[in-house]
């Protein structure tokens, strides 16, 4: 058998999931002002636009597709923003769900991406507001393809590489720190599964994800993502407390040389402007 492995990733873009979330739990109303909020929505565009596709669009192997899924709720004139990013971002598919689980709607969303003839796909996972080092899709398919080839992707398996930065944009005197995670990370972070995506990277909490599934975590090397915290995080991050500080100007060298970022542009999204 002829093995075609396609890369899928999944961003979510403000989805009113039924659970999941901090959020999740309120009146859907209530929840869908919250995430419909003009300047909330501003803010989370400023950091898909600048640092999470730039990301994306700077690959070294751009054989991939990227959906982003968002609410068939989400106001008209921010769908067509959505979908006006494919003129820039190729590989990108915006798609537009009823509102339900994050399993349902995850597995849904890399269905509808799948190419005729595929026999395996790797599904990563991306926040809105994070980015991937210029060579994750290359590697990721690297191991994928080994993995496979070696017989170890009969069944569901795990991909994550533990090595990235955090980034904080409230943070102006030391806004970059290193971190290896001990577990897969919720980003640089992939699953094997069969197309008809029977399960998928969001299947299990990303802590507890080797307790289900044999997971491959490469912990040297480079950075391999940028997880960024600032006002309008949808999950309670915070800086690990074992994290190394790096040197400012040391981090804003990685913006460009590991993630392929306009490094004014995304120090301009710190509080106060650019540093």
């Amino acid at each position: 058998m002829t093995v075609r492995n396609q890369i899928i990733g999944l961003i979510r873009f403000s989805y009113p999931a039924t659970e999941g979330f901090a959020v999740s739990g309120m009146d859907e109303d209530a929840l869908l002002a919250m995430l419909y909020d003009p300047a909330r929505l501003a803010s989370r565009f400023a950091y898909l636009e600048t640092i999470t596709l730039p990301s994306l669009a700077a690959q070294t192997d751009g054989d991939f597709t990227c959906v982003i899924l968002a609410g068939d709720t989400l106001p008209a004139d921010h769908k067509q923003r959505l979908r006006a990013l494919r003129d820039r971002f190729p590989f990108v598919r915006p798609i537009f769900m009823e509102r339900m689980g994050p399993l349902p709607s995850a597995r849904r969303s890399f269905r509808r991406a799948v190419r005729d003839g595929t026999t395996h796909v790797t599904g990563f996972r991306l926040d809105d507001d994070d980015a991937l080092a210029v060579d994750y899709i290359a590697k990721t398919r690297d191991r994928a393809d080994r993995l496979i080839a070696g017989g170890f992707a009969d069944n569901p398996l795990a991909i994550a590489f533990t090595r990235g930065l955090y980034w904080d944009l409230n943070d102006r005197a030391a806004p970059f720190r290193e971190f290896r995670e001990t577990y897969a990370p919720s980003l640089a972070c992939a699953m094997v599964t069969s197309p008809d995506m029977d399960t998928c990277i969001y299947r299990y909490n990303h802590r507890r994800l080797a307790s289900f599934v044999p997971t491959w975590l490469e912990p040297g090397g480079a950075a391999m993502f940028i997880r960024t915290l600032h006002d309008t995080n949808d999950s309670e991050r915070s800086i690990p407390p074992h994290s190394k500080p790096m040197d400012t100007d040391r981090g804003r060298k990685l913006l460009v040389e590991r993630f392929g970022l306009d490094p004014d542009a995304a120090m301009g999204l710190m509080r106060g402007g650019a540093s």
